[in-house]
């Protein structure tokens, strides 16, 4: 198994999200927690796209011969036409990247706005093998992601599909209303997520 450093390599277009992804920007997957510099952000919408492909990627090495297809994939596209941002897989020894500049806490996020999303891990109902705690927490603001600690990617990916729904104005009647909670994939874990509207 190895960790992930991915990065965007290329941008085709103009990215049109509220904080642009530029050359360089990147963050690391480590034993399946993600971790971003500075505590982000990360496009969701780039990061709904890249994170289908990383439990593979920690698993199958680059240009190996006797791999299927997934060693010869090295890069990922956003699902945006105008900006068709490139994630590019860089492979590396687990450990092998410091994680003194990332993960920054609470207190380096933005200050929650309205309209803007928590999403808290609000219990654990089985033993989570990712470092989930209850009280870990996410903040999104328009299409960006930021972490304040590092953020099972399972647990993420559960959720992601839903959050631009959760960002729109609903009928009294609409599920989203009153069904705010996401279960993490891992039947062992049990990490249920509470999404908040702020």
């Amino acid at each position: 198994m190895v960790e992930l450093w991915i990065e965007v390599e290329r941008v085709g277009g103009v990215c049109t999200g509220p904080v642009p992804m530029g050359l360089g920007t990147g963050f690391l997957v480590r034993n399946g927690r993600l971790h971003f510099p500075a505590g982000g952000p990360i496009c969701i919408f780039a990061l709904q796209s890249v994170l289908t492909l990383v439990a593979a990627k920690e698993r199958v090495l680059n240009n190996d011969p006797n791999a299927d297809w997934m060693a010869n994939v090295h890069t990922v596209q956003c699902p945006d036409p105008k900006g068709r941002t490139q994630w590019r897989f860089e492979q590396r020894p687990l450990g092998a990247t410091p994680l003194n500049a990332m993960d920054p806490g609470s207190d380096s996020l933005p200050v929650a706005q309205a309209g803007d999303l928590r999403l808290v891990v609000d219990r654990i109902e089985g033993r989570c093998n990712e470092g989930m705690c209850v009280g870990h927490h996410a903040l999104v603001r328009g299409s960006s992601l930021y972490l304040a600690q590092p953020f099972c990617f399972y647990a993420i990916q559960a959720v992601l599909p839903m959050l631009t729904g959760y960002q729109r104005a609903h009928d009294a009647d609409d599920w989203m209303v009153h069904e705010t909670e996401v279960v993490c994939p891992d039947p062992l874990g049990n990490v249920i997520l509470r999404i908040e509207s702020l």
